[in-house]
This record gives structure tokens, sequence and C-alpha cells, in this order.
């Protein structure tokens, strides 16, 4: 009989290919409610993305060892190169990342006095090693739609509009309407905005070679050290200076 529950397990031996660099994406449940209720400031408030960006940090530092992860909103793209993590376990990696952030996200919100639990889901992404900086663009340019819609919704709320009637007044406008009924109802010109709001923000493994003195051995050796960096405001990925700095992620020193 237990043979046979094993065998229903029908899922457990799914696995992502071996040596096959992949993403997991994070997503928010049911956040755009959870937000109003909580009373973040709309349409983008910082104290909610370091929340977010702080709570992504968990995954960097409990084993999983990933490459970079890319935020905006409350999506997380982690990317995974050369990791065998639970024998890469597509069932055990969503599982527990999902519930470290889950969990790393509603501590984060008792530390600033809210109390509400959160939840997010996660899914697996195969990529090919030369389809990241892709996967990344995509996802960068989806953060730039979402944040023209946040403004432009916000725009219209505050003139009394919701529902069937805002979505009716959005649908069909393009990024140029868009840019122009932010600047005329807001003030805001949408190019001159905070960058992680435009760009999304992103962690990675900063890798440098350090030179300390061995006693033992009496000479000088290099060691390779790393520390975790947030960065704001990066660069856009589809661009000359965005894909220097995705290779420099992703080819990180070595000692000779």
């Amino acid at each position: 009989m237990v043979r046979e529950f094993k065998e229903n397990e029908i899922f457990s031996q799914l696995k992502v290919p071996p040596s096959m660099p992949f993403f997991v994406r994070v997503d928010g449940k049911g956040f755009h409610k959870l937000l109003e209720k909580i009373g973040f400031k709309k349409p983008f408030d910082k104290r909610f993305q370091k929340i977010m960006v702080s709570s992504v940090k968990t995954v960097f530092y409990t084993g999983y060892d990933p490459c970079l992860a890319y935020i905006f909103s409350d999506e997380a793209n982690i990317l995974f190169i050369e990791t065998n993590i639970f024998n890469r376990r597509v069932e055990k990696i969503d599982s527990t990342i999902a519930g470290y952030i889950s969990s790393a996200f509603t501590l984060n919100l008792v530390k600033n006095g809210i109390v509400s639990i959160c939840s997010f889901d996660a899914r697996i992404i195969p990529v090919k090693i030369n389809d990241v900086r892709n996967y990344l663009i995509w996802r960068q340019m989806e953060n730039w739609r979402n944040c023209i819609n946040a403004y432009a919704q916000h725009a219209l709320r505050l003139k009394g509009y919701s529902g069937a009637k805002l979505d009716e007044i959005l649908r069909g406008m393009k990024s140029k309407d868009l840019h122009e009924l932010v600047y005329r109802e807001l003030g805001i010109n949408l190019a001159k905005i905070p960058g992680w709001q435009r760009r999304g923000i992103i962690l990675y493994w900063k890798y440098y070679i350090k030179k300390g003195y061995n006693p033992a051995k009496k000479v000088i050796e290099k060691t390779l050290r790393r520390k975790l960096v947030e960065e704001w405001c990066p660069p856009l990925f589809g661009s000359p200076e965005g894909e220097r700095f995705l290779k420099e992620i992703l080819n990180p020193p070595r000692i000779e």
C-alpha cells in the first residue's frame, strides 16, 4: 500500500534538465487587495519594495546560491546557473523558495508594525545560458508596461474613476497617450521617476579578489570573495551597457 501511495506522487521526479540554467519566478498572491488593506502608497511605495528586496535576499542566504534576482513590484525572477539543489526536483525547489519568501515577507511586515499573512507562488522557467539576457529584457519590459499603467490608473482614480469605467478608458490607449495622461493629471514625467520604478531592482553577487598573507606558507595568497549587491537603478538590459553589466555578473573572475 505504501508503495502505491509513493507511485501516486506523479510529479515528485519532475526535474530541471542537468546543467541547464533556470529562473524561479515568484509572484505575490492577491497583493493588489493586500496593499490596499495595509495602506501602502499608490502607485508605488518604497517601503513595500524594500520589504520585497529583503525577503528575496533570504534565498541567497539559505543554501540555494542563486546567481541573481530581478525584482519589480511583487515579482522576483531568481536565476540559478550551476546548482544541484534538491537534485533539481521542480516540486521541491518551487515549494521551498515560495515558502521562504512568503515567511520572510510576513516577518518583514511584522517588523514594520504590520500584521498580515502573505503568500507567494513559484514556477520554474528553464533557459539556455544565451537566453538569460533575453528573459531579463522581457521581464524588464513588462515592468515598464506595469509602471506606466500603474501611474495612469492612479491618475484616473484620483479623478473618481474605478472598475469597468477605468478599464474602458485605458483600453486601447498607446504608451504615448498614457504618458500624456499622467503628465496632464499628475504633472509627472515618467522618464524622470525613480529608476527602481522604471527598471526594477537587481540583486547579484559581486566578486572580488583579496590578497592576504598566509603565515603557515609565508606567502601572499589570493582568495575570491563576494558580497551581495542591491542595484536600484540597473541599466536597460537591452542596451550595450546592460549587456556588459549582465556579462560581468554571469562571468565572475577566477583565481589563476
